[in-house]
């Protein structure tokens, strides 16, 4: 009798538990595809924007200088902010747009980020003793890439990890460049919409005061054809990571790919003093390493620049997974390792080309 009703039991008990084991893994199964087949949409939305989206054709920036008219000393005065002096409007700008940051460009939004403190007071990119970006490893590792610059790691059961939220330049934590008040986005470049004279006097301290970081060929293209023409002109730190691919770098659609861009940059960047460019080859070293060396510091590409201030280049290849990550961080970043036909001489001798007048000693 006891054996019977024991059996009894554990029958009643897998017939409770199957049924709904079934509805919870069918709800997991079905929760993971809605959600990759969302991140596939959003995907190809940021796609299409980065390649369709550009700035509307606008007439050229004509500022006029405002004079105060003389009146009589009985007419009454209007006074309004323009009337304020320079310098004092100047302040009020710099309490708006903040000090000089780090802006990352990203499809929907921007994000930005403080300066590292060690660096000097006109310094707008890394040093040659900085380490390659480890949040670029970080994100490259999680699958990321220029249209997906904002990645996780996978659920590790029911533990759900964050963003990414560093910068790939600089190391910092970045956030948007947005406050919410209840229902409203409040952008604080809402300011420049008030007159064009503001827009002119603003655009130093948004454009040339902060150092522009590009993530991929993709974001350089997007910024040069979405970003005001008169800003563009007034950047003078810029940090670009190209992500080359390391069997088909040789391919003429991707040679052609970064060339143009590197171009596009220097054509529109008329005033740029000091670029960061940090090349990531993912998978492994590039085949041909000697001649992909060659490309990367040839005229084409970076020896298209002249008359900068300052030059940095990092080059690392990302080694692939031996295994599968699988849980925190540390995991998910791959290592790297420097090229093989990296060469100091060649890159101090790209590095004299590209400044023209060498390495500046101090930045004061």
């Amino acid at each position: 009798m006891r054996r019977s009703s024991m059996t009894k039991r554990r029958a009643c008990f897998i017939a409770c538990i199957l049924p709904c084991a079934a509805v919870y893994y069918c709800l997991k199964h079905t929760l993971y595809l809605v959600e990759e087949t969302l991140d596939l949409v959003y995907s190809a939305q940021q796609r299409h924007r980065i390649k369709t989206r550009k700035r509307p054709k606008s007439r050229p920036l004509a500022v006029i200088p405002t004079v105060p008219k003389k009146t009589s000393a009985s007419a009454p005065t209007k006074t309004s902010f323009l009337h304020l002096p320079p310098e004092i409007r100047l302040m009020i700008y710099r309490l708006i747009l903040g000090d000089p940051a780090i802006m990352q460009v990203r499809p929907t939004y921007s994000v930005c980020g403080p300066r590292p403190e060690t660096w000097a007071p006109r310094q707008g990119i890394r040093d040659d003793a900085d380490e390659p970006s480890k949040a670029l490893r970080l994100t490259i590792g999680l699958g990321g890439s220029p249209l997906r610059q904002l990645v996780s790691p996978p659920r590790a059961g029911c533990v759900v990890y964050g963003c990414v939220s560093q910068l790939i330049c600089g190391e910092t934590h970045c956030f948007a460049l947005t406050r919410y008040r209840r229902d409203e986005a409040v952008y604080y470049t809402d300011l420049m919409r008030t007159s064009r004279v503001v827009y002119d006097e603003a655009l130093d301290l948004l454009y040339a005061e902060h150092t522009i970081s590009l993530f991929g060929v993709e974001m350089a293209r997007y910024f040069c054809r979405n970003a005001s023409p008169e800003g563009m002109k007034r950047i003078r730190f810029a940090h670009v990571a190209l992500i080359i691919p390391s069997s088909s770098w040789n391919s003429p659609l991707q040679k052609k790919s970064v060339k143009d861009t590197m171009k596009l940059l220097r054509d529109s960047l008329p005033h740029l003093q000091q670029l960061d460019v940090e090349v990531a080859v993912t998978w492994g070293q590039p085949k041909n390493a000697g001649r992909f060396w060659s490309w990367l510091t040839g005229d084409s590409v970076l020896g298209q620049f002249h008359g900068l201030e300052r030059f940095v280049l990092k080059a690392s290849a990302y080694l692939p997974f031996t295994r599968r990550p699988y849980g925190n961080w540390a995991a998910w970043t791959p290592q790297y390792e420097l090229l093989e036909s990296w060469d100091d001489g060649e890159y101090q001798a790209l590095k004299t080309r590209v400044t023209g007048l060498g390495e500046v000693a101090a930045y004061s």
